[in-house]
């Protein structure tokens, strides 16, 4: 089975082609070939409001795409902050995301929590962040007391594959606990300022896990292994 993967340059992308031996990442120029399967794993910058509204042109030509070359799968990431309470249903990041699952009706939709993985990573990737602090490498700007959930890209890749053979349907790929970055970051003795971090965002688990998937990368297992 030939899978195109979409964001394949990305961290989550990247980590699917990895984990998935054969697959073929799809650039913004998508080829007139048909293939099997479609993991649509791209995404804009969430802080970016111009390159949110960019980006719908190519879920419009990726949508006009599918409709030439059907596969027989589409799977197509979205977001937790879709199901979660607080601002960040007003972004339009997160309407991007809604418009996608209208736009992609028949798609199995998997709804990642809050990737991590081993390196830090601009404007994101707490965890890394907290294993250099721990260490003493660096100093943490400061901590938020929002509650996350952590899930390791190499799980949320895995979920993706295990979504091709799912029923079409809308689906988290979730450890099903929460920590604040404070709580995290407490146990390690790491401490920082308040973080007032926007947007608020409290996880919610409205819709079932990935079939046949679960997390392999317990979050505090992995930071007290990467000290």
């Amino acid at each position: 089975m030939t899978v195109g993967v979409t964001g394949a340059s990305g961290h989550l992308g990247a980590e699917i082609l990895r984990v998935l031996p054969g697959s073929v990442p799809i650039g913004r120029e998508i080829p007139d070939v048909r293939f099997d399967a479609v993991i649509h794993a791209a995404a804009p910058d969430f802080r970016d409001d111009d390159a949110v509204i960019r980006f719908r042109e190519f879920n419009r030509a990726l949508e006009d795409h599918l409709s030439r070359f059907p596969p027989d799968v589409l799977v197509v990431t979205g977001s937790w902050w879709q199901h979660a309470e607080g601002s960040c249903r007003n972004l339009l990041y997160t309407r991007l995301k809604d418009e996608q699952v209208r736009l992609f009706r028949w798609a199995v939709h998997v709804l990642p929590y809050s990737i991590y993985g081993d390196e830090p990573r601009r404007g994101r990737g707490f965890v890394p962040q907290l294993v250099l602090a721990a260490r003493g490498d660096v100093a943490l700007a400061g901590l938020s007391d929002q509650p996350r959930d952590f899930v390791h890209v190499s799980d949320v890749a895995l979920a993706h594959v295990r979504a091709l053979d799912a029923p079409r349907g809308i689906y988290t790929a979730a450890s099903l606990r929460t920590f604040s970055p404070r709580a995290l970051a407490s146990r390690w003795g790491v401490t920082a300022p308040d973080l007032d971090e926007y947007p608020l965002a409290v996880p919610r688990y409205l819709v079932p896990q990935v079939p046949d998937w679960e997390p392999t990368v317990d979050v505090l297992e992995h930071v007290a292994e990467s000290l």
